[in-house]
């Protein structure tokens, strides 16, 4: 049986050692800079371009590496910035595969796998999308995402001692992020740069947009307490690209945009954040659009919580 809540026999449990595969990536080397502030633990990253997960035999470099106090936090994928098409879909498939076969002889205490937000369909028009809402994957990236998670989860529940959290997030943007991806990390790019903005169509679509250091302070959290299950990384506020824009364009009024018109049907999609707000403690705040944009910017450091650049 799959669970999906917080295990309290090990709330307050940190484990011994912490690997990070892609810790070389945006969210991975974010997430190795801020748990490696706990010196009572041990955090060590793998990354290309000298680990290769998706080649046959790559985990043998990595199984001497963990054992059954290991927090194994599985980051590393082909972005779907470098295409969406069966490829990537390999090649995605191929490192989890290999994660597979690392649970069949190696029992580590928790496994954290980054999903997305994609496995729903990055086209399906939904404003109440929970962790219960059918998977509708549209691109080869979510159809991995979604094929991950239920592999990881058979190796997890073969080995019986490997505890599984599949975090679902939208869109994340923030300071570092070399993708440029489409929405605020690549707008802020383009503003820092002194380029256009290029928005499809209006840019009115709801979407969710979390920044960086609000998913790693929850990542901190599922270390900790042991969360198993699905769960979607999601403050619950809905806004749109256009919001974005129009935020940027008080920070830098001479900001240039372009529209063109849309290559795909606008569609909204929202999340309820009932799940994830029932885990975080009262006191959790996410970091407002308006804030992260600035951060990302390289404005101002962020004042509130242990966190900051």
């Amino acid at each position: 049986m799959v669970l999906t809540e917080l295990k309290t026999d090990i709330e307050s449990v940190a484990p011994q050692n912490i690997v990070i595969l892609g810790s070389s990536g945006f969210i991975g080397s974010r997430l190795r800079h801020l748990l490696s502030r706990d010196r009572n633990r041990s955090v060590v990253g793998w990354s290309l371009p000298g680990q290769d997960l998706s080649k046959t035999g790559a985990i043998e470099q990595l199984r001497p590496m963990v054992t059954e106090q290991t927090t194994l936090i599985l980051a590393a994928a082909v972005k779907r910035q470098f295409g969406d098409n069966r490829d990537v879909y390999r090649n995605n498939m191929a490192i989890v595969e290999n994660i597979c076969e690392l649970l069949e002889t190696s029992a580590i205490r928790q496994l954290i796998f980054m999903s997305s937000s994609a496995v729903y369909g990055e086209e399906t028009e939904n404003l109440q999308i929970d962790e219960s809402t059918p998977v509708n994957p549209t691109s080869y990236y979510g159809m991995a995402k979604y094929a991950s998670e239920r592999l990881l989860r058979k190796a997890c529940q073969t080995n019986g001692k490997t505890i599984l959290a599949c975090l679902r997030s939208p869109l994340v943007y923030g300071p570092n992020d070399q993708g440029r991806t489409y929405g605020p990390s690549g707008f802020c790019a383009a503003a820092l740069a002194g380029e256009p903005i290029v928005l499809w169509g209006d840019g009115t679509e709801l979407r969710e947009f979390i920044y960086i250091d609000d998913l790693c302070r929850i990542i901190e959290l599922v270390v900790a307490r042991g969360f198993d299950g699905e769960l979607n990384i999601v403050s619950g506020v809905r806004q749109s690209f256009a919001e974005v824009v129009a935020l940027l364009k008080r920070i830098k009024p001479d900001l240039r945009v372009e529209s063109r018109p849309r290559s795909k049907t606008k569609a909204d999609n929202a999340f309820d954040a009932r799940k994830i707000r029932a885990l975080l403690p009262k006191d959790f705040e996410f970091t407002t659009l308006e804030e992260g944009l600035a951060l990302t910017l390289g404005l101002h450091s962020l004042s509130r919580g242990v966190y900051g650049s």
